[in-house]
């Protein structure tokens, strides 16, 4: 900015000598240019060699991707009741990439189970090995602790008519395949050391899905893209 103001100073109308004030005008546009290569060149090496910690991966894609959902949810009319997210939660040794997929697949999964008008609540915690009970516990380590998602769909039962008996075949081949990813989700989540188990009521009214990740004992940095960097 002072930069800026300074070049306006010294524009080009300030001087009588034309020719003089084309050339100053220049000779400080290059010093301006050059002064700005140098401070990103700087910001750059800082950036490499101050990488920020890692937090807040969980929620911030928690946010990002119900953020981008919103609209699916608002056509089923699917509101979310209850959001408790627990302060300062660890990072997980998953990957970015890995923890999407899971995530994006539930999501997908609860908003085409979900008929209209239903209420999801979102929850996350540390916990240790010995709080969670499910299939596939025997395979988490021992006084270790973990990262819990539970999620929670609520709904009323439909009964809406069907239009033909075709229908009910289809829809069933349609559950099968979002089991499918389902099955996915788990399998990539005990691939990595963590658990999974998904719960319903014999009514179809309330829908768990329960995700236990493992803890990335070690500080996580990451270094902030050049495109990132604030504007000056």
């Amino acid at each position: 900015m002072a930069a800026m103001k300074t070049l306006a100073f010294y524009s080009r109308e300030n001087f009588k000598d034309r020719e003089l004030g084309e050339y100053f005008y220049k000779v400080v546009t290059e010093d301006i240019e050059k002064t700005i290569s140098v401070l990103d060149c700087f910001y750059d090496y800082l950036s490499i060699n101050n990488p920020a910690r890692k937090v807040d991966t969980i929620h911030t894609m928690l946010e990002e991707i119900l953020k981008e959902k919103q609209v699916e949810f608002e056509k089923k009319h699917i509101r979310i009741v209850k959001k408790q997210f627990e302060p300062n939660l660890p990072e997980t040794s998953l990957t970015d990439e890995q923890l999407s997929f899971i995530l994006n697949s539930v999501f997908d999964y609860i908003l085409f189970s979900s008929p209209l008008n239903g209420g999801m609540g979102i929850l996350t915690r540390s916990i240790g090995s010995h709080q969670w009970n499910g299939e596939g516990k025997e395979s988490l380590q021992k006084d270790t602790k973990y990262i819990e998602i539970l999620i929670l769909s609520k709904y009323a039962n439909s009964s809406h008519p069907l239009e033909n008996p075709l229908a009910s075949i289809s829809n069933e081949n349609q559950e099968e395949r979002m089991d499918l990813i389902l099955q996915l989700v788990k399998k990539t989540i005990e691939n990595h050391r963590g658990a999974m188990k998904t719960k319903g009521n014999s009514r179809k009214e309330m829908h768990l899905i329960s995700l236990v990740l493992p803890i990335e004992r070690r500080n996580v940095f990451q270094f902030i893209p050049p495109g990132n960097r604030p504007r000056r």
